[in-house]
């Protein structure tokens, strides 16, 4: 994988974030008292939907935008531990 198709992921990544962090400041629900989608006030319905969204954002994040460097480095700090775990236990049972 190139460093460039690395980097688009977490640029739009982060793009999305911002939009959705302009879009959770919703000043144009305020005042609307109406009722929309199920019986539920605007801004109620307007903020369920953004969950979803912000669920949708952390899905894709994970499975598409995630460094695999950080999965590699957590790999061999596992790997590197359970050996260093498994020598010290052999040599206390001798």
């Amino acid at each position: 994988m190139s460093v460039h198709s690395k980097t688009v992921p977490m640029r739009t990544f982060w793009l999305f974030f911002l939009v959705l962090l302009f879009l959770h400041q919703d000043i144009w629900n305020w005042s609307d008292e109406s009722l929309v989608g199920l019986g539920m006030p605007t801004g109620l319905f307007y903020h369920a939907l953004f969950s979803i969204a912000c669920s949708a954002l952390g899905v894709w994040a994970v499975t598409r935008a995630w460094p695999t460097e950080w999965e590699k480095y957590a790999e061999e700090k596992s790997l590197s531990s359970m050996k260093s775990n498994h020598i010290g236990k052999g040599d206390s049972e001798q």
